[in-house]
């Protein structure tokens, strides 16, 4: 599996049933909300936790890291549902759940419309990583054609300011207006903000071909060529 399924996030593992109750297990495991530090430090209790703490610990260890581009956390935690089945057919599931899902859990009681207050941002840990010396600190809100030209490539970038991101879709609108001599929109132009997507587009001549977003970058090299 690598990274193909967007590392960080949970590994939702069912056991038990029927094949298909043995997915829907999975399915319903990746919807728990994460505790694995929790059961780190109190320790397991049963033989399913015995199990998440080994399979977190062996996971992580690979060293797949987000996004494939390795790391020391592969896996937020990993979570295991069981149901009775036969002896002679124990089927296990497996979900993988990308880092970027989110879930809430709420109950309509009828009293009235259902409100969520956004997380406050002092909840969040201070970072205190270091990018070194050599990092370049970039502001996207004010960033110049010129100042991108000097980036080299390895080089660290920490970026702020106003970020854009789209897929295939608004990365294939960009090459048809480009075809058409039409200009970007005016949110699109440097210096005003920069636009990043994670497709990959080859030139074939005077064509350009813009290629499905691979699951991670690493996959780019395996993506069949158009020319």
């Amino acid at each position: 599996m690598g990274a193909g399924w967007c590392p960080p996030g949970i590994l939702g593992i069912g056991i038990g049933g029927t094949a298909e109750k043995a997915m829907i297990l999975a399915k319903q495991a990746c919807m728990e909300s994460i505790d694995i530090q929790e059961l780190i430090a109190r320790g397991a209790n049963n033989a399913l936790e015995e199990l998440r703490l080994e399979l977190y610990d062996k996971v992580n260890a690979l060293g797949i890291g987000a996004q494939g581009l390795g790391g020391l956390t592969t896996v937020l935690d990993i979570k295991i549902r069981d149901y009775p089945t036969h002896a002679a057919n124990k089927p296990v599931a497996m979900i993988p759940n990308c880092a970027a899902t989110r879930h809430i859990h709420f109950i309509l009681d009828g009293s009235g419309v259902a409100e969520f207050k956004p997380p406050r941002l002092e909840d969040w840990p201070n970072i205190t990583w270091d990018a070194g010396a050599t990092a370049r600190r970039v502001n996207l809100d004010t960033v110049t054609p010129a100042e991108v030209a000097t980036w080299k490539p390895g080089e660290t970038l920490l970026l702020s300011g106003t970020l854009l991101t789209g897929r295939d879709a608004a990365h294939k609108r960009m090459v048809d207006l480009f075809e058409r001599g039409e200009p970007l929109p005016k949110t699109l132009t440097l210096p005003t903000s920069l636009f990043i997507t994670w497709v990959l587009s080859i030139q074939c001549g005077t064509k350009w071909w813009v290629l499905p977003d691979p699951p991670q970058p690493r996959a780019w090299i395996n993506l069949p060529k158009p020319c």
